[in-house]
C-alpha cells in the first residue's frame, strides 16, 4: 500500500486541527486506506483516513454519522475532510476524533459467552435504528442480475479452491438471485452502513461506544447489512445472526424490515467475495460457499 509523505500529512492535520502533530502511528486495521493514529499537540488524539480514489471520498461521511447520531447510533465526531493534489494524484483525508475502545471482532475471544452475546444482541439494536433513517445521500446499493460470464468465472474459482460441488452451489445460487431481482419488486431502501461487522463496532467498558467506518452507507434494503454480517463477521460471530435480530427487533420487526431479501443480498456479496482478484483465504472461501448452498439447495 501506497504511503503519503509525513509533511503533506502533517499540513492536512495542521489545517483542520490547528495543531502540530507531534505522533503518528500507522494503523494495521486501517482497512481500503491507510489510516493513522495521530497526537497533536496539547489535544486529544486523532485518526486519519486517507483514501486514493479517482473521485472525491469521505464526501458524504460526516453527513451520514450525523443523521445516524440522531437516533442514538454513537458516531465519532468528524473534525474535517480535505481533497488535497500531490504529485497529480487525489488524496481524500477524513480527520476524525479518536474514540478509545477496541473493536468487538478483536475482543470476542476474549468475552464471556454472555458478554458476547449481550453486545451482539445490543449492536443488532443499533442496525436497527439506523435503518430507521430515511438516507438522501450516499452509496447506493442494488441488486442486478449476475452476468453470465463473471459466474462462470467465480464458478472456476470456486471448482479449482473447492471442488466440482462448490461450483455447481455457485450456478445454483446465480440463478437463485437472477430470479429474485428479475420477479420481484424492488425491495424498500432505508440507510444502510455498508459494511455492518464486528470490526466497526468499537467495545469500551462493556459497551459500544461508537460504530466506525461509514464510507460506504447509502440507500439500500436494510437486508443488506444483515446479509453482510451473516457472510463476514468472522468465526464466532457470523453464526449469531439471531442474536443480531434479537436485537433488531427492539427497535423494529427485522422480518419486515428486510422482507425476505436476506438470501438474495447474502448470495450477491458471496458471488462477489469469490470473484476478487486478490482470492479470499480458503475458510472464507469456504464460509461463501456454504451460505449460498444454504439458500440454493445443497
Amino acid at each position: 500500500m501506497a504511503t503519503t509523505p509525513r509533511p503533506v500529512i502533517d499540513s492536512v492535520v495542521r489545517s483542520v486541527c490547528g495543531r502540530e502533530v507531534e505522533r503518528l502511528v500507522r494503523l494495521t486495521g486501517g482497512g481500503l486506506h491507510e489510516t493513522y493514529r495521530v497526537e497533536v499537540r496539547n489535544d486529544v488524539p486523532v485518526v486519519v483516513r486517507i483514501a486514493r480514489q479517482p473521485v472525491p471520498w469521505f464526501t458524504d461521511e460526516e453527513q451520514v454519522m450525523a443523521q445516524a447520531r440522531d437516533v442514538g447510533v454513537p458516531t465519532p465526531n468528524v473534525l474535517g475532510v480535505e481533497q488535497v493534489d500531490h504529485d497529480g494524484e487525489l488524496l481524500s483525508f477524513s480527520i476524525l476524533r479518536l474514540v478509545p475502545g477496541r473493536s468487538l471482532d478483536e475482543l470476542a475471544g476474549e468475552l464471556p459467552a454472555s458478554d458476547l452475546e449481550r453486545l451482539v444482541t445490543d449492536g443488532g439494536e443499533l442496525l436497527a435504528r439506523v435503518h430507521s433513517v430515511v438516507p438522501d445521500r450516499g452509496i447506493r446499493h442494488e441488486l442486478e442480475p449476475p452476468d453470465e460470464r463473471f459466474v462462470a468465472r467465480v464458478a472456476r474459482v470456486a471448482h479449482q479452491a473447492l471442488g466440482p460441488e462448490a461450483a455447481a452451489v455457485v450456478e445454483r445460487g446465480a440463478d437463485l438471485l437472477r430470479d429474485e431481482v428479475m420477479t420481484r419488486p424492488a425491495p424498500r431502501l432505508s440507510l444502510a452502513h455498508g459494511d455492518w461487522l464486528p470490526k466497526h463496532l468499537l467495545i469500551d467498558d462493556g459497551a459500544i461506544v461508537s460504530v466506525i467506518d461509514w464510507e460506504f452507507a447509502g440507500p439500500a434494503s436494510p437486508a443488506f447489512d444483515l446479509a453482510r454480517w451473516e457472510l463476514s463477521a468472522g468465526d464466532g460471530l457470523h453464526d449469531r445472526s439471531g442474536l443480531v435480530r434479537r436485537g433488531y427487533a427492539r427497535v423494529a420487526d427485522p422480518d419486515a424490515a428486510d422482507a425476505g431479501w436476506v438470501p438474495a443480498f447474502a448470495i450477491d456479496w458471496a458471488l462477489e467475495v469469490l470473484g476478487w482478484k486478490n482470492p479470499a483465504p480458503p475458510a472464507r472461501l469456504r464460509r461463501c460457499v456454504d451460505v449460498i448452498a444454504r439458500y440454493a439447495g445443497a
